[in-house]
């Protein structure tokens, strides 16, 4: 009999894994996902979460409440996320700030995953950007730099590994769909110092 309660009494019993601090980063991730936190304003000027609205679980259960709290209050602060008045309470949203804050760090983030195996391939990115818009030719040219292109020509880099999803990420960023193509080549002359270069 004392068995039967006793794994009863296991059962009941929630093995909690041990909390973490969130981030920035992180907390601002979650809510581009469309993570709704209901909080409430407490003085002076600070935030206090409750659960997620509509959400039985949340994914900020694995982090300090404190933690998150802090966080919240410093993005609101800064202009990063929203809160409004809904008919439950207050709720916080993402601001067209916080994304853009997001879209910077994925920026900085960014890189060209190498494969097991490569494909022999070459990709080769090709771009004529006014010189009126110096300052995005600039930063497009770091992040091919930043991501491992080799620059070939002054408008001309190469990379040995898929990598169109970056190209047209860049593109969409800096407004730039018809000033950048991306080729695959299968032969490319003379490509024995690449190789050396990528190791491939």
């Amino acid at each position: 009999m004392m068995e039967r309660r006793e794994i009863r009494m296991a059962r009941r019993k929630k093995v909690q894994a041990p909390k973490e601090h969130v981030t920035r980063d992180i907390l601002l991730q979650l809510l581009k996902t469309g993570v709704v936190l209901a909080v409430a304003m407490t003085a002076p000027n600070a935030l206090k979460m409750f659960t997620p609205r509509g959400r039985r679980e949340s994914p900020l259960e694995q982090y300090y409440p404190s933690s998150v709290n802090r966080q919240l209050t410093r993005l609101w602060r800064k202009g990063f996320v929203d809160v409004r008045e809904g008919p439950d309470g207050y709720v916080v949203t993402i601001s067209d700030k916080g994304k853009t804050e997001i879209l910077r760090y994925d920026l900085d983030t960014m890189d060209v995953p190498r494969p097991r195996e490569w494909d022999g391939k070459w990709r080769m990115v090709f771009f004529d950007i006014p010189g009126k818009e110096e300052s995005v030719r600039a930063a497009f040219r770091q992040h091919l730099k930043s991501m491992g292109f080799f620059q070939m020509q002054k408008s001309v880099y190469v990379h040995p590994f898929p990598c169109s999803k970056q190209v047209q990420f860049l593109r969409e960023v800096y407004a730039i769909p018809h000033s950048v193509k991306l080729a695959v080549v299968d032969v490319l002359e003379n490509d024995e110092d690449l190789r050396r270069i990528f190791h491939v």
